[in-house]
């Protein structure tokens, strides 16, 4: 957090090397590549909805991971504590760990539009727990108004 050349390069390192990893193991993203998208349904619907640049893709992101963190709350993967974890390292960061508010039925529309959809079914990347990641199907939409909830 605090900047300094040494740690910082050797993040950024260590990032892009788990990256090249999942990557090289799954080049057209039928399993665990899908997991780099932790956070990016949510995300992009935050863009959509609050204009391009108006929320930068990282910080759109960000408060998504916490939604997807939320979803996997509300589905018995983590708890509250995780959530709570997360949002809380994201802001530490200096990184949003909530979205704008918007109507429920406007989150609906863009997260329809995700690449993620297949056959109309919503697919989101959740969490078993915290450093572990899952490909979730929701065809429930109440779950995703539940975890919505706070921001609409």
């Amino acid at each position: 957090m605090a900047l300094e050349r040494a740690p910082l390069t050797e993040a950024v390192y260590r990032c892009c090397q788990m990256k090249a990893d999942i990557v090289a193991q799954d080049e057209t993203e039928q399993g665990i590549r899908a997991w780099l998208n932790l956070g990016h349904t949510f995300g992009h619907a935050v863009e959509a909805e609050m204009g391009y640049g108006v929320w930068l893709h990282g910080e759109a992101v960000a408060a998504g991971c916490v939604l997807a963190a939320r979803l996997s709350e509300q589905l018995g993967k983590i708890s509250a504590a995780d959530t709570a974890r997360l949002a809380a390292l994201l802001e530490a960061a200096g990184l949003p760990s909530a979205p704008p508010v918007f109507p429920f039925e406007k989150w609906l529309e863009h997260m329809s539009h995700d690449k993620k959809v297949s056959s109309g079914v919503m697919r989101f990347i959740g969490l078993n727990r915290l450093g572990e990641a899952n490909i979730t199907e929701i065809t429930d939409t109440d779950i995703l108004r539940r975890t919505l909830q706070p921001y609409l």
